[in-house]
């Protein structure tokens, strides 16, 4: 039996993202629901909208501000991978939180951004999902995650702020 997945440092670093992009948000006057405080059994488990179907695993943060709300999925990176294949910088997600996460947007009619934090530059960046789904690159191995992976550019991201590097 393995470590718990709560106390890998792939989800400590997660969580330490999400916990300061949150923070930053809120400092700027959006409010903040966290989706992840509404896991699954023991916590242990992606919060899921759940339908009659099928259930959905939701991004990370529900962000509201001035009657405007969106969806915000935080990723926390060491830093963007040059990809030789496409000669440029990315980002990548699970291919299948990323079929949620469109699914999730059409059912709530809430749109869906994507928040990148590089922990080597102290980038934060950000874009929706409907701005990425144009230029992403679909991975259909398993190399990286059992499921397939979607990459975007780095370049195509909106710059929010830096945080110091870490």
């Amino acid at each position: 039996m393995g470590i718990p997945f709560r106390q890998t440092r792939e989800f400590r670093k997660g969580r330490f993202g999400e916990e300061i992009v949150s923070l930053w948000l809120q400092s700027l006057g959006w409010y903040v629901l966290p989706a992840y405080d509404y896991a699954g059994n023991k916590r242990n488990k992606a919060p899921k909208l759940k339908g009659v179907a099928d259930s959905l695993i939701v991004p990370d943060l529900l962000l509201a501000r001035g009657g405007e709300s969106r969806w915000g999925e935080v990723k926390t990176k060491a830093k963007a991978d040059f990809t030789y294949m496409t000669q440029r910088y990315e980002h990548g997600i699970p291919l299948r939180h990323y079929r949620h996460y469109l699914r999730v947007q059409h059912i709530t009619g809430i749109p869906v951004w994507l928040l990148i934090y590089e922990l080597k530059t102290g980038a934060l960046f950000w874009k929706s999902l409907d701005s990425l789904s144009w230029v992403c690159r679909e991975y259909h191995g398993y190399k990286m995650n059992s499921g397939g992976m979607v990459f975007f550019p780095r370049d195509i991201f909106d710059l929010l702020t830096m945080f110091p590097s870490l």
